[in-house]
Parts: C-alpha cells; sequence; structure tokens
C-alpha cells in the first residue's frame, strides 16, 4: 500500500470511530433528556453499576447507564435508541453470564434492569421483575410455602437465566425454568410494550424460552409457582483420591433405568494451580426430603469425605450460601460447555483426559493463579405432548433428563493477561471433550446457551429447523434487526 494512501485509510477509520463516539453521546444526551435515570462515568451509581458485576471481565465502560424503574422507561430508551440508528447497547439482567459484552458494552448504552425487581405474588403466579435476581424470588415466596423453578445460586439475574432455558433445583421433575413461565412482558422493537403467552404472540412466546435477546427486552416474568417446603441438599467434599469412585457413583446415578424425579445436583472436579491440590466436590438436593437420599445414595456414601454439608433447608437457604461463595471470588472467569448421551465410560475418559492436562496448563500461567473446574449435571426434561413449547430443540418424546449428560469447564484467573492462553485452552478442551464423545458415539448437539462460550453457537445446537423458526420470529418482531445489529452482545440469529 502506498504510505499517502495508509495515512488517508488511518483518518478515515478514525474519523469513523470519532463520529460513534460522538453519536453515543448525542444519544446518551437525547436519553438524559427525556429519562430521570441516566448515568455517567463520573457518578457513584455508574460506578456501582460496573463494580457489582460479578467477574472483572464484565466491567466495562459504557458511555452512559440507562436504568429504568418501568416498563414505560425501557419503551422510551428502546425508541431513543432505535431512532440514533446506530448506538450499540447492551442490556443487563442480574450480569451473571461470563461472556464479555453479553450484558455490559464498552463505550456505549447499557440498559441496567437492576431498578426493575419487584416480585409480587397473586396466587399460584409469581409476577417477577427482569432486573432481579433469584434470591429476590425465594424470599418472597418461601415464606409462603412456595417455591419456582428457580436458579440455584442467589445472585444470577432471573432474565438471563430464563431466556437461556434455566436449570433448577426442582427441575428434574417439573422440566426447565423457561417452561414455568406463563407470562412474559416485552418491550419490542418498535417500543411497544406488550403481553407474550400461550395465546397471544405464542410464536414469540416459544421464541423467548431459550432464545436469549433475540427478540426485543422482557420487562416481567409471570411464572407458575407451587407448594413446597424445605429440601435436603449441600455440598460435599471429597479427598483427592475419591475422584474415581465419585464419577464412578455419578455415571451410576444417570442410569436410565434409575432415574428419580426428585434428585438433582452435580459433581465437580477442581484443580487450584496455586496449591496444585485436586478437590472433588458434589452439590446435590433432593425435593422429597421425607424419602431421602434415593436415588443420591450412592454419591453421598463415596468416601474419604472432608466436609459433608447435607442438611434440610429451604431452596432459598442454599442460593443464598452458594451466593456467598460466588460474592467472595471476584475474579476473571471463563467457561464452556458440551453435551453427550450417558455410557459407562464417557464421564471417566472425559475426566481423565482433563486430570492429566489441567496442571501443565495451570503452571504455564501460574502469574494468574488460575483454578479450573470440570463439572457434570443432567438436563430437564421436555415438555410433554407438545404442550407450551420452548425453543431448545428436543422433540415431546424424547428424554433428555434420563439419557443425557452436559458438562461446563471453567477457568478462574486474576490477570487478564492469561485471558488469551486460557481461551485458547478452553477451546481445546472442549473440542477433545467433542472428539472423545464422538470416538464413543455419544455425542450430541445441544449447547446449553448460559454456559456457552462466545466460541460457540449453541443456537445451532438447537437444530436447522429450529433455527429457522427464531429468524423467522426475529423478522416478524424486530423486521429492522435493531436486536441482532444494534444489541452486539450474545448468540445472534443472523
Amino acid at each position: 500500500m502506498h504510505p499517502s494512501t495508509s495515512y488517508l485509510l488511518s483518518w478515515i477509520i478514525l474519523g469513523a470511530v470519532v463520529a460513534s463516539s460522538d453519536t453515543t453521546t448525542s444519544t446518551c444526551d437525547a436519553l438524559s433528556s427525556v429519562l430521570s435515570d441516566v448515568f455517567f462515568p463520573e457518578s457513584d451509581i455508574y460506578n456501582a453499576s460496573i463494580s457489582s458485576y460479578p467477574f472483572i471481565q464484565l466491567r466495562l465502560h459504557p458511555t452512559c447507564i440507562v436504568r429504568p424503574k418501568t416498563s414505560q422507561d425501557v419503551s422510551i430508551a428502546v425508541n431513543v435508541l432505535r431512532e440514533s440508528g446506530c448506538t450499540k447497547f447492551a442490556v443487563r439482567g442480574g450480569g451473571h453470564n461470563a461472556n464479555a459484552g453479553f450484558n455490559n458494552i464498552e463505550d456505549g448504552v447499557t440498559i441496567d434492569m437492576q431498578s426493575m425487581n419487584a416480585v409480587d405474588v397473586d396466587k399460584e403466579v409469581v409476577r417477577v421483575g427482569a432486573g432481579a435476581i433469584w434470591q429476590d424470588v425465594y424470599d418472597v415466596v418461601e415464606p409462603r410455602n412456595l417455591s419456582v423453578l428457580g436458579g440455584r445460586i442467589g445472585v444470577v439475574g432471573v432474565a438471563g437465566l430464563t431466556t437461556g432455558g434455566g436449570i433448577s433445583f426442582f427441575s428434574p421433575e417439573r422440566g426447565w425454568v423457561c417452561d414455568s413461565v406463563v407470562n412474559f412482558q416485552v418491550v419490542l422493537a418498535s417500543g411497544d410494550i406488550v403481553d407474550v403467552n400461550a395465546t397471544s404472540r405464542p410464536d414469540l412466546f416459544a421464541g423467548l424460552k431459550g432464545g436469549q435477546n433475540n427478540f426485543g427486552i422482557v420487562t416481567r416474568f409471570d411464572l407458575k409457582a407451587f407448594p413446597q417446603g424445605p429440601i435436603w441438599g449441600g455440598r460435599i467434599a471429597f479427598a483427592p483420591e475419591a475422584d474415581t469412585a465419585l464419577v464412578s457413583a455419578f455415571t451410576e446415578f444417570k442410569n436410565p433405568h434409575k432415574y428419580d424425579p426428585y434428585a438433582a445436583g452435580w459433581v465437580t472436579l477442581r484443580y487450584n494451580g496455586s496449591t496444585k491440590q485436586f478437590t472433588p466436590t458434589s452439590i446435590l438436593w433432593y425435593t422429597r426430603p421425607e424419602l431421602k437420599p434415593g436415588a443420591l445414595a450412592q454419591m453421598t456414601e463415596v468416601g474419604p469425605q472432608v466436609m459433608n454439608g447435607m442438611q434440610e433447608a429451604y431452596a432459598g437457604e442454599f442460593t443464598r450460601n452458594a451466593s456467598l461463595v460466588v460474592k467472595s471470588a471476584s475474579s476473571r472467569t471463563i467457561w464452556a460447555t458440551t453435551t453427550f448421551h450417558i455410557s459407562p465410560t464417557i464421564v471417566h475418559h472425559i475426566h481423565s483426559l482433563w486430570k492429566s492436562l489441567v496442571p501443565k496448563i495451570c503452571e504455564t500461567y501460574a502469574y494468574a493463579r488460575p483454578t479450573s473446574e470440570l463439572t457434570f449435571q443432567s438436563l430437564p426434561p421436555s415438555p410433554q405432548n407438545g404442550s407450551h413449547p420452548n425453543s431448545l430443540g428436543f422433540a415431546p418424546d424424547s428424554t433428555p433428563e434420563k439419557d443425557l449428560v452436559f458438562l461446563q469447564i471453567i477457568f478462574y484467573f486474576w490477570d487478564a493477561s492469561a485471558t488469551e492462553g486460557l481461551n485458547n485452552a478452553l477451546k481445546e478442551f472442549i473440542k477433545m471433550f467433542n472428539e472423545i464423545a464422538e470416538e464413543e458415539g455419544v455425542k450430541h448437539k445441544y449447547i446449553y446457551l448460559n454456559f456457552a462460550a462466545w466460541f460457540q453457537d449453541p443456537l445451532g445446537g438447537y437444530g436447522k429447523e429450529q433455527v429457522e423458526t427464531l429468524r423467522h420470529v426475529a423478522r416478524k418482531y424486530d423486521p429492522e434487526g435493531l436486536f441482532q445489529e444494534q444489541v452486539v452482545g450474545g448468540f445472534k440469529l443472523f
């Protein structure tokens, strides 16, 4: 390239960046002229919002933050952003998704829904604002001896978990979190505020159950409640040498012929790169404590154990304790996931591979103080008989709760310079896990969206037909592509 051409191109690019920055600033000014709660970097509320993200890599710095209090505020914000024509924006519910840019944005506009966190109970329906976290919900419903299909960590947001599918304590018996929604209140790209349910816009109703942020901004979730008292569960930590026995017990637990609709939880193998210590753990719950331990018996009997925290308590007590762990470990965090059919050997093979490789990876990036976790758990059952379909791609007569296992692999670390290397390690692990599953003939296409890494395609894992259906829904309710083009975070349909 001729030097003068290169110089001119640099100025063109710089001009485009400046123009984009000017547009975003103008959009923020427009928002602050019509909404009372728009905050800029010099404000305490702005800084508190940024610092409240649980993982360091999520603490990006938008040009301004909008804190709507009502659906009307969200509608006004959407209209301003749409009319800007190009201002990029993000929407935050709880802010727990670990993918940078999914719930916050650098130099754009973040709509932070945290002020819309009301929880109201009306008989068997719980109306939940999109800025609520699951602890807010449990704290309201449990004094009434009710519960909902909700998250298992209190600080996780209602919005992200639900629109990504969602797994609950009660999922083995009652299904996906998204399938407990009886109505969504949504702000569409047009700014219209609409109710979406099985009889009003049923195509969008199904699309929102697994379609993440592709169609609009959900401002309220109406959830079906059910009677529920305390459950039995907790965390068990095992000696390092118990890892193989724990994996064997989990494999036996996943025997399709021994399915127990009241048994839930996961097993985690953890490696601390600083102490060079492996720690196997289980997090288990049994939702009918009078029948405990049920199918959990084999996992609870693995030894030697170094700590056993199994107890009877309300679900909200378990979520509160889990939140304390999350809040105490504010680090950089990356994760990814994959799914496979259970077999007598698949979990052992994946665990063995991870165990053989992860110490060397952590040693390579020792300056970042990394820790890795490998977790295995079950998927929920699908809606039966085609009733109230979701978008997750499972046929009504399928039995993913019996047949499938999905894993999550995580790296926690504290030095940003290790991000690229550990992301590459994450990709390579997923590639190798998939190869092992393919060699055994047990690979499954599904990718749990809420645990998917930015480089994965969970929507594609729903199947081609389902993706085309979701694209049709997106074109119908967002014909100009506002949520495809101006909302840059999330897994996109186009």
